[in-house]
């Protein structure tokens, strides 16, 4: 049987067929309807499509104050009154901020001293030597550092976005904070001032940890025996910005969140060489340790992006068409009917004898159609 090369070769084309049937044509104008509702309504409006979104970077700096009148009493505290046994009380001394804070200077991090221990070291011995080692002294002092959830935290940051050159400082913005219900919160209660347009952000340490959900005389991370006052715990920061919250970009807003990381605790060893190296002191910290992080999505017009939301929800239309018409042709009762309608087979090229199909799909021969 020799090969049809026309038939093998075929190309199929786009044929219009108006389907005179009201329950396809409901069906097909409830698609179209509620797909140009997603596109216009829920992508381009709603969802911002024609926004080009950018995370935005910056710069923070974060500082330490300790309160203006300390108070005493503390549990935690065995040389005051009342110590509490359950929580390990150590003796207490109260540092001040330049004390407290340790590395000093870092530009995303920040550390408050909760407890240390500090002690002499003396190396009696050269160190061309290598068996040259320090001494530990016998006069080793294990402290807590007293009110240390009153001192006052300032957190100055500044956001900027490369492509659209959007670039704000806090001063300038609305902010929140999410509480320990993970509610977004202003806070604007005596020394307290969080997200006020034109205050600096500051905030109390013992008020940022409640909103963490961190109560520093509780079991620590590590060893329930002990207490997160003792080993000191690290805490993530999160400043999250936002113009895309409103019908406006050019309303931008922060949020600060928290997140403890579990199973872990903060120390870092602190030496101070004295008169020589042979003689240095030792400070080994624990203490609230804090990361910054700055996130976000910063948007900005762009066509490109408009254009690209718009094309992707067309791509639904060509869903909801095929999906009415393989419900008509292959569902539906008259679906024969309707593939004979939709479906023709032409004459071939050749004018020799060709077999095609009439409009209820029957086979007609052809022989010698010198118009073809």
């Amino acid at each position: 049987m020799a090969l049809d090369w026309d038939d093998i070769l075929s190309y199929n084309t786009v044929k219009v067929v108006r389907i005179r049937d009201r329950r396809l044509g409901i069906l097909h104008i409830t698609f179209m309807a509620s797909i140009v509702i997603y596109i216009v309504i829920y992508s381009i409006i709603l969802n911002k499509g024609y926004l080009n979104l950018e995370t935005p970077v910056g710069s923070i700096r974060a500082s330490l104050l300790k309160p203006s009148q300390s108070q005493t009493n503390f549990p935690y505290c065995s040389n005051q009154a009342n110590p509490n046994p359950n929580i390990l009380p150590l003796k207490c001394e109260y540092w001040d901020e330049s004390n407290v804070v340790y590395p000093i200077g870092e530009e995303t991090a920040f550390c408050a001293t909760t407890r240390v221990k500090y002690y002499n070291q003396t190396a009696d011995c050269e160190f061309t030597s290598p068996t040259c080692t320090y001494k530990d002294s016998d006069n080793a002092q294990n402290i807590y550092v007293a009110d240390i959830e009153r001192f006052t935290l300032l957190i100055d940051h500044t956001m900027y976005a490369p492509v659209s050159g959007i670039q704000r400082n806090a001063l300038s913005l609305h902010g929140y904070i999410q509480d320990e219900n993970n509610k977004e919160i202003q806070v604007n209660q005596g020394i307290n001032t969080i997200g006020v347009q034109g205050k600096p952000d500051i905030i109390e340490l013992g008020l940022l940890l409640n909103y963490t959900g961190i109560n520093l005389d509780n079991p620590s991370l590590i060893n329930p025996n002990l207490t997160m006052r003792y080993d000191g715990l690290i805490i993530l920061v999160f400043i999250d910005y936002s113009n895309t919250y409103s019908n406006s970009i050019k309303n931008i807003k922060y949020t600060y969140s928290t997140s403890v990381v579990q199973d872990t605790e903060f120390t870092v060893v602190e030496p101070v060489v004295l008169d020589n190296i042979n003689h240095r002191f030792v400070f080994k910290r624990h203490g609230i340790r804090m990361l910054f992080f700055q996130t976000g999505s910063i948007g900005h017009f762009k066509f490109q992006s408009l254009l690209l939301t718009f094309v992707s929800g067309m791509g639904l239309l060509a869903i909801s068409t095929l999906i009415v018409d393989q419900l008509a042709i292959r569902i539906l009762p008259q679906r024969k009917s309707y593939q004979s309608f939709k479906f023709q087979v032409t004459e071939g090229y050749n004018p020799m004898k060709k077999i095609v199909k009439d409009d209820r799909g029957d086979e007609l021969l052809y022989h010698k159609i010198e118009s073809l």
